[in-house]
Parts: structure tokens; sequence; C-alpha cells
């Protein structure tokens, strides 16, 4: 594969408001660098950029196009071959991607080997260094997960294979390996970061909420007592520490960060973001985004009577929005294909009616980890087991508690809860592979598909669990890395 690694002579970090706030570094060499604590929380921001950018903040949610939720709005010949399970290996999306998570690996792994020369200087305190560690770890992590429930199986590179400079590495041998690697990592992190980290910094529970996923994604039989029960208790330290904001809307507006819930976020900023992220991808194309992904229908009838996330994640046709001081603009039906739009993530400045590219994103929050300690328990222990984690997710919809919530009520909470946040495609996949649903029922529908794609929809497990691995990466391995299974070469 290609050797991504930080080059600090060339690469200048982005300086993130929220984040780190951190100076640009300029033109460094590996002779003068890694001396300071500036120096790591420099590197540090390098990482947490990145998640912001077109290739990770828009490209990377155009898999979840394949799920029962969306119509893919848009004109990209590369989404129809996602969303139809026909992937072709030179894929754009499946290529940047890729390369984007592996250059936020290259920039945690240089922290996770140079941080050691800074403590021995002398020149960081124990708690600064730890975090800033702690966060490499993390963020190393949620690259290889987000791979890992992509690809299924690729190339692990640690820091061995940085210091030997050796980049062509075959894939891992399983996705289980995967898993496990990311596991060990996502501890090591929950060891070192705080409890409670500075606003939009990554503290014990991004760990802990990220590892419970894994979990629930090992757990392939309903009741896989060692995985669910795994899965219960680093989400209940989720739980235990982390509270459920009381504003359902609050999680996806300005301020966001200091909220304990949203445990790890796209950071965005109007001053210097590049304004093609999931803020403003999903929505109509008149009103300053981009459309393309629309709500299905189906998923507007999912929620109940009075839900107030309802109105939070969705506008219809006859629905008002207000944007900013332009006023009040109703959804009409030549705005969507659908007659619906995400509101989500829709938000306009009051002074001057401009869109606001600048919204923070979620990509982990408690709400997701309360629903997946909920699912365990129910998968383990049946029917109400899982009632109390639920009702406190629902104590802010506006809606009456739940008593015996079975394993299908859960998938509709779960469904309702995290509407447009990217979640559903691969919990659609976790529960087919658990034989809770079958996942053909929910994807081949002729509503979901343009016209011209109707049978082109070529769903096979578990070939279709996973997507291929960029063909421009088997070429530059001179034979080390090879295709997944079922895909060919």
């Amino acid at each position: 594969m290609k050797k991504y690694i930080l080059l600090l002579a060339i690469i200048t970090m982005f300086s993130c408001k929220g984040v780190l706030n951190q100076e640009p570094i300029g033109s460094r060499t590996d002779a003068d660098y890694w001396q300071t604590e500036a120096d790591m929380l420099d590197a540090l921001s390098g990482t947490y950029s990145l998640w912001a950018t077109r290739e990770l903040g828009m490209h990377d949610l155009f898999f979840d196009n394949q799920c029962d939720d969306h119509y893919r709005a848009g004109d990209h010949a590369e989404d129809e071959d996602i969303e139809t399970f026909n992937t072709v290996f030179s894929n754009y999306k499946i290529d940047v991607t890729f390369v984007f998570k592996y250059e936020i690996i290259s920039r945690a792994n240089a922290i996770i080997i140079n941080g050691p020369k800074v403590k021995k200087l002398g020149t960081i305190s124990d708690e600064s260094y730890n975090t800033i560690m702690g966060e490499a770890y993390f963020q190393r992590a949620y690259a290889y997960y987000r791979l890992y429930v992509i690809h299924g199986q690729v190339p692990i590179i640690k820091e061995e294979n940085v210091i030997a400079g050796n980049y062509k590495v075959a894939k891992c041998e399983s996705p289980e390996v995967l898993n496990a690697f990311i596991l060990t990592d996502l501890q090591k992190a929950a060891d070192l970061l705080p409890m409670h980290n500075v606003a939009s910094r990554v503290s014990k529970g991004a760990a802990w909420a990220v590892m419970t996923s894994l979990y629930m994604h090992a757990a392939k039989d309903y009741a896989n007592a060692e995985n669910l029960n795994k899965a219960i208790t680093t989400g209940q330290q989720v739980i235990d520490n982390y509270p459920l904001a009381a504003n359902y809307l609050s999680l996806f507006r300005a301020g966001n960060e200091t909220l304990p819930e949203n445990l790890f976020l796209m950071m965005n900023d109007m001053e210097w973001i590049n304004q093609e992220l999931m803020s403003k991808h999903r929505g109509p194309r008149p009103w300053g985004m981009y459309g393309f992904q629309e709500p299905l229908t189906d998923l507007v009838n999912e929620f109940e009577p009075g839900d107030i996330r309802k109105h939070v994640t969705l506008v219809s046709d006859g629905d008002s929005v207000r944007q900013g001081s332009l006023g009040w603009f109703v959804h009409t039906p030549d705005l969507s294909n659908t007659g619906h739009d995400y509101r989500k993530y829709m938000d306009w400045r009051e002074s001057d009616g401009m869109y606001n590219h600048g919204l923070n994103i979620p990509f982990v929050r408690a709400g997701d980890t309360y629903l997946l300690v909920a699912e365990a328990k129910i998968r383990l222990h049946g029917p109400g087991a899982g009632d109390a984690e639920i009702n406190k997710i629902r104590a802010r919809t506006g809606l009456s508690p739940v008593s015996g919530a079975d394993i299908k009520a859960l998938i509709h909470e779960t469904r309702c809860e995290l509407a447009g946040e990217n979640f559903r495609w691969q919990n659609l996949l976790r529960w087919d592979k658990a034989g809770i649903i079958n996942l053909e029922e929910f994807i081949i529908r002729p509503e979901k598909l343009y016209p011209a794609d109707i049978g082109r929809s070529i769903w096979k497990r578990p070939k279709n669990y996973y997507q291929p691995l960029p063909q421009q990466e088997i070429d530059n391995s001179d034979g080390v890395l090879v295709q997944n299974p079922l895909w060919g070469n």
C-alpha cells in the first residue's frame, strides 16, 4: 500500500476553533520537532482536522446510501455503484475515504512514536502527556473503526511498521482481528484519557462508546453472551458518566461541543472550513445545500405522533423553516424527490440569513450507547430488560415511557433517535448478521431507487457486508494486498 507518513517539513496543521486552537506550525523537520507540549498539540490538531475534510466530512457518509432511510438524490455514478452493491474497485469515494483514514492513522502513529521523546525532555506535564497520547490512540482507533465497518479487513500499520519503514503490509486475517486491534487501542485511550476533557476534545467516554459498538458488531449470534455482556459493561460506563442532553435539538446546534452527550464531534468553523460537509450535503439546493440524500416516506412514518425528534430531524412539504433574517420558507414539492428533507443539520445565521456550514457534527454520542446497552440486555434477557435505557432516551421526546420493549421496539427507537446520523446501514448489517432481520426486505425496494436502477441492486451475503478495497492500493502494494473475499481481483 502507499506510504502514508506525517511529513512535518511540509504539512501545516489546521487551527480548529474549539478543538485545539493552535497556531500553524509552518515548516519544520523531525530534527527540530517533538520538543515541547505545543509540538504534540500541533500534531494532534492534524488528526482532528482531517475529519472535517470533504473526503471524511462528506464522502464517508455516502456508504449509508445503502440503507432504507435515504433516497439517493445526487447524480454521481460512484454513489449509484455503492447504493446498488455494484461498487467498482476504482470507485472514487472508496479510494479517497480509505486514503484519508490512513493519513489520520499516520499522524496518530507519529504522536504515539514521538510523544515519549517529549516526555523524556521534561517539557510536558504528566497530565497533558497522558491526555494527548490517549487522544492519539483514540484517533487511530476511530479511523480503523470506520475502515472496519466499511471494509472489514485492511492492513494494520503499527508503530513498528513506521519505524522500520514497512508500509507494504497485507490486510489482517479477518474482521475479527481488526476488531480486536481497535479494542486494544481504545482500552489504551480509556486508560489515559480524563473522564471529562476540554470542550471538543475526546475523553474516556468516547473510547468506551466505540468499544461498546465494536462488541455489538462482534455479537453475531443473537444471544452472544461474551460480547453482549462486554458491551453492557463498557456502555454502562458511558451511561454512568455522560448524561443525555435535556434538549434534543441542542445536540446539533452551536455550542454542542459543551454537551456531555456529544462524545466526539467533527469540529467546523465558518472561517476556515471547506463548506462541503455533512451540514450541507443533505437539503434542497435552492436553500443552499447539495441535496445528495433525501428521507424516504417510510422513515417519516416511523416516528410516533408527538415525537419532537421528527420535527428536529425532518422537514416535509408544507412545513416552514426559518432561514435567519430572511424569514420563513415553506418546503414545496419541487425541492425534493420524496417530499422530505433532513432538517437536523439545517441552520442559518440570524444576522444575514447565510447558511451556517460551521455546525459541529456529532460522530459519537452517548444516546447511541444507551440504545446499544438496551439492545444487549434485550438480546440476553428478553423483552423489558432494556426499558430503563430506552425510557431515558424517550424522556426528552415528548412520548410516554415503554414497558416490555422487545427487539422490534428497540429497532424502532434506534431508527428514530439516530435518523440521518450515519448509523442506519451499520445497524442493519449487525442485525442481519445476528439473524434479527432479513436485510433484503429493507433495501430491495423500488421506491428507494431511481427507475433506471430498479433491478440493478444485487445483494449477496456475506459479500456485501463489506466494500471492496481500492484497486489503486492493491496495485501499489506489489502483490502484498489482495482484494476482499468474494469480490475477486
